[in-house]
């Protein structure tokens, strides 16, 4: 099955293409305020590299959020756009993407990216936030073997176990497992960004 996830959470854009589980093209810029100008040219560009048509897209993954407002509003419109033409679109949080995989080495992972005003998005005992790094980090203490993985500019203090997750978020996207996914849907952390709170396209 082909299978496209794409993310717009963050300022590094990223696309992915695969095809029964194996990875055909990622790309990725960082040009956040060009995100609705490019998006489309670098879908076609990932399908390209992917050797893929169009027609042959089963499948579309985006991130829901948190993240920058305007990109995870731009990656939910994707999102309609490809099920107005009759594919099966999913989503997933940007943070559930990020920690997918690091339980299984052992870790309480714990999902971080950056916010406004020195403010970060994580997630925390099931609990997503939109916290100072510093009341972040006394709720990590409280995790049995916690590691913040984090995407973006977040300064971890020393001491803390941390990791700068590397892989591209459209390609951890599509790495996550069918219960990880829902029906294309916003989500925010702030209650003020939710419009609509919680409603599913």
């Amino acid at each position: 099955m082909i299978r496209v996830a794409v993310d717009l959470s963050l300022p590094e854009g990223s696309i992915a293409v695969e095809n029964e589980g194996s990875l055909l093209s990622e790309i990725a810029w960082n040009r956040p305020k060009l995100h609705a100008e490019v998006v489309y040219s670098q879908i076609e560009r990932a399908l390209n590299l992917a050797g893929v048509r169009k027609e042959e897209i089963e499948e579309v993954v985006v991130s829901s959020g948190p993240g920058s407002f305007t990109g995870v509003r731009l990656s939910v419109t994707v999102g309609k756009a490809f099920k107005a033409c009759g594919i099966r679109v999913l989503s997933a949080t940007t943070l559930d993407a990020l920690m997918w995989g690091y339980e299984e080495i052992g870790f309480t992972p714990v999902p971080v990216i950056p916010a406004r005003r020195e403010r970060v998005y994580a997630k925390v005992g099931g609990e997503f936030l939109d916290v100072g790094l510093d009341e972040l980090i006394s709720k990590v203490k409280e995790i049995t073997n916690p590691l913040i993985v984090y995407k973006g500019e977040v300064k971890v203090p020393q001491g803390i176990k941390s990791v700068e997750e590397r892989t591209l978020l459209a390609v951890k996207l599509l790495s996550l497992p069918k219960e990880e996914l829902s029906p294309l849907t916003f989500h925010y952390v702030r209650e003020h960004d939710a419009k609509p709170p919680g409603k599913a396209f």
